[in-house]
């Protein structure tokens, strides 16, 4: 199944944290494809530094549920502190997508609810995915292009 995962940082190394973070993405998904970094302004939550955002996808043969508990202790082992929401971060790995699949629980939304309205995570996608689909959702470079014409 292509797994779709955004990764951000905006503390400490930031570049070094994503890279960290792909080391071990490297041993979840085959074919692993990695977006260029890119510097974002944060979204919501508190005043903090600005973000390094990047994207990969990759081929999994993991349940959802499983790849998105590998994620959470891939950054609980990086130091990822969730004390304010929406707040300054390590890392963050971000389940987007899972194949074509639609997961509605309290552990896990397949597509990421959020990931349609966000330029951090559909910009860089776009780099590597030119035919992305959100499922249910729409092509990345619609959604990308109706964010942007926005702003």
């Amino acid at each position: 199944m292509k797994a779709v995962v955004a990764l951000g940082s905006n503390l400490e190394n930031r570049k070094l944290n994503l890279d960290i973070a792909i080391t071990h993405l490297e041993v979840l998904l085959q074919d692993l494809k990695v977006s260029p970094y890119i510097e974002t302004k944060p979204v919501g939550g508190p005043t903090q530094n600005d973000f390094i955002n990047a994207v990969a996808l990759g081929i999994c043969n993991l349940k959802p549920e499983i790849l998105l508990a590998e994620l959470l202790k891939i950054e609980d082992q990086m130091g990822r502190v969730r004390n304010v929401k929406w707040g300054p971060r390590i890392i963050d790995l971000d389940l987007i997508v899972y194949g074509d699949q639609v997961v509605d629980t309290v552990f896990l939304k397949l597509p990421h609810p959020f990931a349609q309205s966000r330029e951090f995570v559909l910009k860089p996608w776009l780099a590597i995915d030119p035919e992305g689909v959100i499922p249910g959702v729409g092509k990345v470079k619609s959604l990308l292009a109706s964010i942007q014409s926005s702003s």
